[in-house]
Order: C-alpha cells, then structure tokens, then sequence
C-alpha cells in the first residue's frame, strides 16, 4: 500500500514540473502592442516589454513594437518587445 502510495506522489510531482516548449515567434515588428500581445498569447509565446516611458504602458492600442528580441523565425519561450508610442 505504502508503495503504491508512493508511486502515485512520485508520479504526480514529475507530471508538475514541465518547461515551456520553444516555439517559432511570428514577426509583430510594426504592430499594435495589445495586437502583438494577441498573436503571442495565441502562440503560447510569454512576452515581456521594454520601454513605455515615465509612466509605463497604460492604453496598448497607443504603443507599437519597434523591435523584438529574438528576431522573427526563432524559437523562444519569451520575447522582449521594444515599444514606442504611437504618433497619432
């Protein structure tokens, strides 16, 4: 029984330790933020942003992704997206 019990833990815990997979980053250079965002989110892509000024990122339809690291076409877990605003 204890065994058993054991096996069962054991299993559980190796099941809760997965990484993320690196996947291909599509090329949101250019976009909308709250769109590049999107398209990442749906890739299953972290994403983290650079930039955003004093205040930082308050609307994200008013910013765009000048530059994105890692470039479009390589595989990642995360991308850093380089914003500025928008000049409307």
């Amino acid at each position: 029984m204890r065994t058993a019990l054991l096996i069962a833990l054991v299993a559980a815990l190796v099941g809760c330790g997965g990484t993320a997979q690196p996947k291909r980053v599509p090329n949101v250079r250019y976009e909308r933020l709250d769109v590049a965002e999107a398209r990442l989110d749906a890739r299953g892509i972290g994403w983290e942003e650079v930039g955003g000024g004093t205040f930082g990122v308050i609307v994200r339809s008013n910013w765009y992704v000048r530059e994105q690291i890692p470039a479009p076409g390589r595989k990642a877990t995360t991308v850093r997206l380089v914003v500025e605003r928008c000049d409307d």
